[in-house]
């Protein structure tokens, strides 16, 4: 399956991580202004989506007009907008960098994409620290153990929540905002690594080195 990188315009990422998903990714798109910060990393992107508002000068004359999508609307954020081209082509994986930006709006607006997108196509948010993405059904992989992994119930929860594989297990349990039990800062133990939900979706995050 063919997958996607979209570099947004805000906190650059580190070059290493940059570097790791533009090249386990087929098809590279900055949103906005995060075609300056791949500029300014030597990369260049496959298409520049957006309204332009935070696009410099100096990046758009360093690309040919062939590679800019103007989408002037503004009921949506760029990020949006550059998740949507990509669904648009076909893709089902989409990892998404520099999208949790500096306030805190900007970040729950990040996650409100992934909740948003996330029964259409796996979109997977990455921050210096951890990776982000909403689940539903059933999520499995191999995580080496002592990594510390969260589920949260963010946008709603979910019920009848059952894992393997973690310190602190959930058996058959419900996941809902402001009650017990908490899925914060649980601890991977052994591989492979479940989560299986009967209904509603979580925010997974998974820290990585």
């Amino acid at each position: 399956m063919k997958n996607a990188l979209i570099v947004c315009n805000g906190n650059p990422p580190p070059r290493r991580l940059l570097c790791q998903l533009w090249e386990k990714t087929a098809y590279h798109v900055a949103a906005d202004g995060g075609a300056n910060i791949l500029l300014k990393n030597k990369f260049v992107p496959d298409t520049v989506v957006g309204d332009f508002d935070s696009l410099d000068i100096k990046t758009r004359e360093k690309m040919p007009n062939s590679k800019f999508l103007h989408i002037p609307e503004q009921e949506t954020n760029d990020a949006d907008k550059a998740v949507r081209h990509c669904l648009k082509l076909g893709f089902r994986e989409i990892h998404l960098l520099s999208a949790d930006g500096g306030r805190q709006d900007q970040f729950l607006s990040a996650l409100e994409i992934l909740f948003k997108y996330s029964e259409q196509a796996r979109l997977i948010s990455w921050t210096k620290m951890e990776r982000m993405e909403f689940i539903n059904q059933v999520w499995e992989e191999k995580i080496s153990p002592g990594t510390t992994l969260s589920i949260l119930p963010v946008f709603g929860g979910a019920l009848g929540v059952v894992t393997k594989g973690l310190k602190y297990a959930l058996k058959n349990q419900n996941l809902i905002p402001g009650k017990s039990p908490s899925g914060v800062s649980n601890l991977v133990v052994s591989n492979t690594v479940s989560v299986n939900i009967k209904k509603g979706r979580l925010l997974l995050v998974i820290q990585h080195r």
